[in-house]
Parts: C-alpha cells; structure tokens; sequence
C-alpha cells in the first residue's frame, strides 16, 4: 500500500582544498513495499543549477534485506547509483552541461527502520571518483517518516 511519507534527505560533501559543503532538502513523497521485498519511496526535489532551478524526480530502492540502496534520479539531472557495504558502483551523471563518467565507492551503509515502518533512516558514506581522481568523499542520510496529517 502507498502511503504519503515526508523525505529528509541531507548531503555531507567535502572536496580537497574546499570547505565541507552540506545540503538539506525536505520534500513530501511516498512509500510503498515493493512485491519482490524492496522498500520504494519516491519524492521530487528542486536544486540550484546556478542558471536557475532542476526539479529533479527520485525513486529511492532500499533493498529487501536492508543491505543496499539504489537511487534513480529523473529530470534535466539523470543518473543512478548503488549504494551497499564496500561497493563499488560505475555510473553516468548526465547534466544539462553532458555527461560524466563516475565511480561511487561505498565505505559504510547502514539501514534503521522502527517498528511497521514508521520511520526509517539510510545512511551512506562514499568517495565520487572520475579518472581515479577522488572528486569528494560524502554522506547521504535518507529519513522517512510517515507524514503528518494535514
């Protein structure tokens, strides 16, 4: 059953010789237990693409054990990634600008979720390389909660 979730999705990036950057968005969306076990939320964004703003559709894919998180990403910014406990991931980032070449390498991931679901919490830390190169080394912390009435 689909049932309307608020979505707090927070983004830690820090890049060599810049400051630590940290991005907040909250959005309203929805979730849903998938047949095959996995956990869907889905919920749009708006981002600053400094000649204006990406409204951005995500469908988030938590997998049935837990262990692992897809992210699909919709719109002027395309892209995928995978995200699990030491996994490496290959994926195109596709921009208004053209695409780019990045590897997502997961160092730690980890999944809560309260009892029937109520509330749930994905974190992942990973580095984003292109070329070998370390681009940054980042967080993304996923919170979903039922959404309130109103």
């Amino acid at each position: 059953m689909r049932r309307n979730v608020d979505v707090n999705v927070t983004g830690i990036h820090s890049r060599p010789g810049e400051p630590t950057e940290k991005i907040i968005t909250t959005s309203r969306g929805f979730y849903e237990n998938m047949d095959d076990g996995r956990r869907l939320v889905e919920y749009d964004e708006e981002q600053d693409a400094g000649n204006g703003v990406v409204k951005v559709h995500n469908k988030v894919f938590i997998a049935s054990d837990g262990k692992s998180m897809e992210i699909i990403r919709g719109g002027e910014t395309k892209n995928r990634l995978e995200f699990g406990e030491q996994l490496e991931y290959d994926t195109e980032y596709l921009t208004p600008y053209g695409a780019m070449t990045m590897k997502v390498v997961t160092n730690s991931f980890d999944f809560n979720s309260s009892h029937e679901e109520e509330a749930m919490k994905v974190i992942a830390e990973y580095a984003l390389e292109m070329e070998g190169q370390v681009l940054s080394d980042s967080m993304i912390i996923i919170e979903i909660k039922n959404a309130e009435a109103g």
